[in-house]
């Protein structure tokens, strides 16, 4: 059986044929999928990540060096692929906390220098300007706390989608607040 994922994914990436590789995945997804069920325990994480894996080794497989572990290598790119959700989760809050540090709750209203009261007073104005999609989305992101990924499941849009469109939204927030902040000034 070794012998013939090898030889399926040779062919595979010699001469692209699908059909080798889909016998590839079809001995080797559910091995993926539970290595990665325990590393997330989370099993629509878990399929998402190896479909994202599966998908990656395709378009990756020049890289494969006949003669070695289509398994080991196929479990090389899932686990790569977890490590690049990680790194984005991470970044996801680090820039959602430094959102909500910088410009909301930096220091309640009574304590804060007049500079920072414009910015809080700027960036509410902004915030009220925002459409429902964009207030709801930094509703459940901030006041509730959710990540990007979970925020996306209620919303019905895809995590990747969620993130870009929270990076939008905070840009848009920061300059709008920017603007205000000028235009006050003047």
């Amino acid at each position: 059986m070794a012998d013939d994922l090898d030889e399926w994914m040779t062919a595979a990436r010699d001469q692209g044929d699908q059909q080798a590789f889909a016998m590839v995945v079809e001995k080797c997804h559910h091995l993926i999928r539970a290595t990665l069920l325990r590393e997330t325990a989370e099993p629509e994480l878990a399929d998402e990540i190896a479909q994202e894996a599966l998908t990656r080794a395709w378009a990756k497989r020049e890289q494969y060096r006949p003669g070695t572990s289509p398994r080991a290598w196929l479990l090389t790119i899932a686990r790569s692929q977890l490590m690049e959700h990680h790194r984005r989760q991470d970044r996801d809050r680090r820039h959602l906390r430094e959102l909500v540090r910088q410009e909301l709750l930096r220091q309640a209203p009574q304590e804060a220098d007049s500079e920072q009261q414009q910015r809080l007073a700027a960036l509410k104005i902004c915030l009220t300007e925002i459409g429902d999609d964009h207030r709801q989305l930094i509703d459940l992101v901030h006041s509730q706390g959710l990540t990007s990924d979970a925020a996306a499941e209620i919303l019905g849009i895809k995590a990747p989608a969620c993130r870009q469109r929270l990076s939008r939204l905070q840009r848009m927030l920061r300059e709008c607040a920017e603007k205000r902040i000028l235009a006050s000034e003047q």
